[in-house]
Parts: C-alpha cells; sequence; structure tokens
C-alpha cells in the first residue's frame, strides 16, 4: 500500500525562498539610495548655473547675475539671487528665489508639466507651464517702482495686489487667454506740474482685465480712489513686440472727489464733459509708445 505525499515535503520553506529575494530587493534599493545620494552631493550646481546664464543671455537682450544653484530631493530645482538687467530699464529686477518641479500629477499624461514658484518685489508668484504650451500663473503682492524716461522723467510706484493669468506661449486662432491685474495705491511721482503742492499723482486702486482669443483681447480698465476716476474699455492686437503690439482704448475721464483744482482745470482743457462730469480721451498706438488724444 503506498501512503499520500506528506503535504509540502517537495515544497521549500517560505523563509528558504524568500530570503535571497528580500537580500536582492535591499541591495537594489541600498544601489538606488548611494546613486541618488552621490547624484545630489557631487551635483554640477556650477556648471549648470554658467550654462543657464549663457543660455539667458544669448537669447534675449538680458544680463544675468545668479548667486546659487542647487538641486534638492524629489527633482526640485531651485536658484537664489538672481538679479537682471533688462535694456531700456534703470532699475535691475531682483529675483529672491525661484523653483522648478516636476507637476507630478501630469507626469504619465500626454502633456507633462513643470511648476514654477517665486519670490521678487516682496511678493510672491506661482506658474503652471506644460508640454503643449498651456502656461497658468498668479502673482500677489508685488510691490513696483518703475521709472519712465519719455516723454517726460517721472516713476510709478504701487502694489501688484492680485494677478492671475491663462493663455499659451504660442498664441494660435484657437488659443483663449485670460488676464486679470488688480493694483493698488498706484502713484505717479514726478509730475509736480499736474498737481501745485504734491510731487505725485494719485491713482488709487486700478483693475485691469483682458479676454479673447488668439492674438485679439478685448480689454476693460478702471481707476478708483485716487486723483482721476478713470473707466474706459477697448482692443489690444498683440505682436511678437511691444513696438508690434497695437492698443486701442476710450477713455472716459473725471476728478476725483479729493483731486487739486489744478487737475479739474487741465481736464477742462481737453474738451467738453458729458452730462455726469467726464472727459473723453483715447489711447491708441504701440505699447511701447501710446499716445493720448483727445475725444472718444
Amino acid at each position: 500500500m503506498r501512503f499520500p505525499a506528506w503535504p509540502g515535503k517537495n515544497k521549500k520553506p517560505l523563509a528558504v525562498w524568500q530570503r535571497p529575494s528580500l537580500f536582492l530587493l535591499a541591495g537594489i534599493g541600498l544601489l538606488l539610495l548611494g546613486m541618488l545620494v552621490g547624484f545630489y552631493l557631487f551635483f554640477p550646481a556650477e556648471t549648470l548655473k554658467q550654462r543657464i546664464i549663457q543660455e539667458l543671455e544669448t537669447r534675449t537682450s538680458v544680463t544675468v547675475q545668479i548667486e546659487q544653484v542647487s538641486l534638492y530631493p524629489l527633482l526640485t530645482f531651485s536658484a537664489k539671487g538672481i538679479t537682471l538687467d533688462v535694456k531700456g530699464l534703470s532699475q535691475s529686477l531682483l529675483i529672491e528665489s525661484l523653483s522648478i518641479a516636476p507637476q507630478w500629477s501630469t507626469l504619465l499624461s500626454a502633456d507633462p508639466g513643470v511648476q514654477v514658484q517665486g519670490e521678487l518685489m516682496n511678493g510672491t508668484i506661482d506658474a503652471g507651464v506644460l508640454k503643449n504650451g498651456l502656461i497658468s500663473a498668479k502673482a500677489a503682492g508685488l510691490r513696483f517702482d518703475l521709472p519712465i524716461q519719455k516723454p517726460l522723467p517721472f516713476n510709478i510706484t504701487g502694489t501688484l495686489s492680485d494677478a492671475s493669468i491663462d493663455t499659451a506661449t504660442r498664441l494660435d486662432t484657437e488659443t483663449k487667454s485670460h488676464l486679470l491685474l488688480r493694483l493698488a495705491d498706484v502713484k505717479v511721482l514726478g509730475l509736480e506740474l499736474l498737481k501745485a503742492e504734491s510731487p505725485g499723482l494719485a491713482l488709487g486702486d486700478i483693475t485691469l482685465e483682458a479676454d479673447g482669443q488668439g492674438r485679439s483681447q478685448k480689454v476693460t480698465l478702471s481707476a478708483k480712489g485716487g486723483d482721476l476716476d478713470v473707466s474706459g474699455d477697448g482692443t489690444l492686437l498683440i505682436g511678437r513686440t511691444a513696438a508690434s503690439s497695437r492698443i486701442k482704448l476710450v477713455l472716459l475721464v473725471r476728478p476725483g472727489p479729493n483731486a487739486d483744482p489744478s487737475i479739474t482745470s487741465l481736464l477742462e482743457l481737453s474738451g467738453k464733459a458729458d452730462a455726469d462730469g467726464r472727459y473723453p480721451l483715447q489711447l491708441t498706438g504701440t505699447l511701447d509708445k501710446p499716445s493720448l488724444k483727445v475725444g472718444g
């Protein structure tokens, strides 16, 4: 009589076949960890920094300086102390910090992207860019002081309290874009001829919104709480440069409740006000050389 085989007689014990597998997995894990640590420890930061500076200066008219670049875990690239000298501007733009990291939720999709975060001008920016060129960005708390040399020397100061933009790197005919800017406490400094006893012209809070498709955009503008109360709308045709971009805005302007009498007198010289006390003006021309005309 033959007895049935004992259960498990010809099978290897669980520990016998698991132990080599565990050792193999541990070895692979330690190897990958060592490679990752070595990559971060010996990351060619200086070489990459010089390459970035060279590429930016070659492709643009901007002079670039970068204090430090580094790479952090999870493939986050970081740069600190970025100084940009733009031709035509008397002041340098300082970016305190800038980081670029993958958008992990898009890595397995057809349009992987990167996330960009930065600190500059006492504020922050946060932008996402996809492979297909779509851009979505926000900014808040950016304080600015822009020197203008022509036609008269003056400065525009204020805070970009809130901004958002949804657009694409290539403005095809099907590309939809939306831009919203909210600026607070905007002032024009250095135009003493506009106000007899003050070095500046207060424009208050300004809202600018542009919405359109392709290169054609509809624009609305308003300014409240300053020496002037402004409302207007029009069109913007975006070119490849500021010199080839054309704007046409019809503005209605009236003195604010606390405006200096000299401002009221200046507006009266521009023509006749409507029933609401508003004076029509036109802002036309290219973005690099706009002109202000009397009349709607």
